[in-house]
């Protein structure tokens, strides 16, 4: 009999040097966040939802808060493609309140701006204009300043589009830089090198 079959589990997100998962715990996590990646790519976004909300609260109960918020990120836009519009709006909010929380600003910025132009993308206009005001209320400079330093940005290596570690969609301009070449995946941290 396999054990665990039926019940429900939380999966932490497996981060580098931090606090240390028992044995066996970083494999399943990672495996389940490949999945929820290949989920996506194959349209079964209710599914793939599930399993990143799970891996977002995992993250976040571990207190890793640089891949909680990306994976609320994506729990939402996988709810909101499954037609889950409350539960994926409420899961992009979390999200983005993580990023303002830990005022990392210019990450805020970022993913708000993407979120707005794929919120309008699929005819939501009413969630985006929400997102927007709330985006005002939260950035500490206006966004003009954000523009300008994201184009005085030093050019950076290309990167893969798609981490080789966990299959996630990479964003050159959404990623944490560890140095000249190599930059974080924001599900897993693996380190990706760019060419």
């Amino acid at each position: 009999m396999r054990r665990g079959r039926g019940r429900r589990r939380r999966f932490p997100l497996p981060r580098g040097p931090r606090p240390r998962l028992p044995r066996g715990a970083r494999p399943r996590a990672h495996r389940a966040l490949q999945r929820a990646h290949r989920l996506m790519e194959s349209g079964d976004y209710a599914n793939a939802a599930e399993i990143f909300e799970m891996l977002a609260q995992g993250a976040r109960d571990r207190g890793l808060l640089r891949q909680a918020p990306r994976l609320y990120l994506q729990a939402g836009k996988a709810s909101l493609l499954s037609g889950q519009r409350d539960r994926g709006a409420e899961m992009l909010r979390l999200g983005l309140s993580l990023l303002a929380e830990a005022q990392r600003w210019s990450q805020l910025h970022q993913a708000s701006t993407r979120v707005v132009g794929e919120l309008e993308q699929w005819g939501e206009t009413e969630l985006a204009e929400e997102i927007r005001q709330w985006l005002h209320t939260q950035l500490p400079e206006d966004e003009t300043a954000y523009q300008q330093r994201a184009a005085q940005a030093p050019r950076r290596p290309s990167l893969p589009l798609h981490c080789p570690s966990c299959g996630g969609p990479v964003r050159p301009d959404e990623v944490e830089w560890l140095d000249a070449t190599t930059a974080e995946c924001p599900y897993c941290g693996s380190g990706i090198r760019g060419t």
